[in-house]
């Protein structure tokens, strides 16, 4: 996966009312990315076989 860069970072951040400031995204960029790389590692077998099931909350 390649990795995301300041601006798709700002604007996901924006995406969910985030406004990440220069000094903070580089930091926010760094540990992103690697969260992402650490996730990619996680590989079970037979993961690419089970189909996905959708999550059903109960009424509040």
């Amino acid at each position: 996966m390649a990795d995301l860069n300041k601006d798709e970072i700002r604007a996901m951040g924006k995406a969910v009312g985030l406004d990440i400031q220069d000094p903070e995204l580089t930091e926010v960029m760094y540990s992103l990315n690697a969260l992402l790389e650490a996730l990619d590692q996680i590989n079970p077998p037979g993961l690419d076989s089970v189909e996905p099931l959708p999550i059903i909350l109960p009424p509040a």
